[in-house]
């Protein structure tokens, strides 16, 4: 079910918009400022899906859907310092979870956490301790049920009370999705806090946002009034509660995969997967106060990017900075720069190439530059980490002309097959009953 909505979202939105554009001739690009540091080459991982973690002595950790010792996934040290290397540290056997696609979560105490969408005791993911220290371990430190959450893909989330707090995309009272609450001290455990049913959201695949009145904010891909997805708000406290704050209708944005980024000023932006003006993907921004709303800030266009998966990061110039799967001047993907001030405005500062298909958010470090992941592309073809300084790019005249039908098929054919690789163990799952009617 997952997999046949996907795939109409993107005919639809990618395609059915396009139409009837007409092909022109596109003006020149700026020159490409996007650099590899490093390769993937399956031994140290294979088809990484999330943001670099740093570890605060220069050195950065993340994980890998496949590769490492028996091909389900790794945790890898990656050295930006001159040519960059990528050293594996721990690989996943499936009983200590398998195929990790959230990044790693510090605990302040050198170790980190995280979760993987499969494996563990019950083969439905699990939450494991990494320690860097030596050789570096993986160690199991809970499962999921089903009853507590199924199929984790989002990063853990720290309380203030020691606990870290994550969303779960399936599993729950209904099987729409549950939020969690995972206690590290001991062997540790993970409690069902709250549940999706649809109305709230359902399939929520990014992490929870805390805000600074006690509460969370985070995203749902599909359910609220026009099953497309929500923004709902959690409160921790006692048994805790999901509230939805507002829905995407299409027209502000749709089926969002990303977390909300805040802004300091008390809202929040994000990226929507698809909707907008074309169909192709939003950025929106979303005020907590009162009912909540979602108003739509800026739409990709093709151009500038499409399909934005991952999402914004902040930078020290007021800026955010993001990447997009599709689109860009080679078509297979961007790196762009929001404006949120006035009316929000979207400009392409990079497009993708060689380097493979971007996934997981960028990540900036004290220097000013980016890093990020790509999950295929490269020397070996399943991964690479980039790096691209914004000070040194001259944003792309434009606007730039659509591309017509046959180019948007196109990419909507590569966008499908990126899924496929990435979300297949999610489309397999039934989502039954997702009308996800009030």
């Amino acid at each position: 079910m997952v997999g046949f909505l996907l795939k109409q979202l993107a005919i639809m939105g990618g395609i059915g918009s396009l139409a009837f554009t007409i092909i022109t001739a596109q003006p020149t690009f700026a020159a490409p400022t996007i650099r590899v540091k490093a390769n993937f080459a399956g031994t140290n991982g294979a088809d990484p899906a999330a943001a670099l973690t740093p570890a605060g002595n220069g050195l950065f950790y993340g994980t890998t859907i496949r590769g490492g010792d028996n091909n389900v996934g790794s945790v890898f040290e990656f050295d930006p310092l001159g040519g960059g290397s990528i050293t594996l540290k721990a690989s996943f056997d499936g009983a200590n979870g398998a195929n990790p696609e959230s990044a790693l979560t510090p605990a302040g105490n050198g170790l980190f956490y995280g979760t993987t969408v499969l494996g563990g005791s019950n083969g439905v993911g699990s939450i494991f301790e990494f320690d860097p220290l030596g050789g570096g371990s993986v160690t199991l430190k809970a499962s999921f049920d089903g009853t507590n959450g199924a199929q984790p893909y989002a990063t853990l989330t720290p309380a203030g009370n020691g606990r870290f707090y994550g969303t779960a995309a399936f599993g729950g009272y209904i099987g729409f999705g549950s939020i969690f609450e995972f206690d590290p001290s001991g062997t540790g455990s993970i409690t069902l806090k709250a549940s999706f049913d649809g109305v709230n959201g359902a399939v929520p695949n990014a992490a929870l946002t805390p805000a600074n009145n006690g509460l969370f904010y985070g995203t749902t891909t599909y359910g609220g009034d026009n099953n497309i997805g929500s923004i709902f708000e959690f409160d921790p406290s006692g048994s805790g509660s999901i509230t939805l704050k507002a829905s995407f209708d299409g027209t502000n944005g749709a089926t969002p995969y990303a977390a909300l980024t805040p802004a300091g000023n008390g809202l929040f932006y994000a990226t929507a997967y698809s909707g907008g003006d074309i169909g192709v993907g939003s950025i929106f921004e979303f005020d907590p106060s009162g009912g909540g709303s979602i108003t739509l800030k800026a739409s990709f266009d093709m151009a500038n990017g499409a399909y934005p998966f991952a999402g914004l990061a902040p930078a020290g110039n007021g800026l955010f900075y993001g990447t997009t799967v599709v689109g860009g001047s080679n078509g297979v993907g961007s790196i762009f720069e929001f404006e949120p001030s006035g009316d929000g405005s979207i400009t392409l500062i990079a497009s993708f190439n060689t380097e493979g298909v971007p996934n997981g958010e960028l990540l900036q470090a004290i220097n000013g530059i980016f890093y990020g992941i790509t999950s295929s592309g490269g020397d070996f073809g399943i991964g690479t980490i980039y790096e691209f300084d914004p000070t040194l790019t001259t944003p792309v005249p434009g606007p730039l002309p659509l591309m017509g039908a046959a180019a948007a098929f196109s990419w909507s054919r590569r966008l499908r097959r990126r899924i496929q690789q990435v979300r297949a163990h999610v489309r397999d799952q039934p989502l039954k009953g997702l009308s996800c009617q009030k």
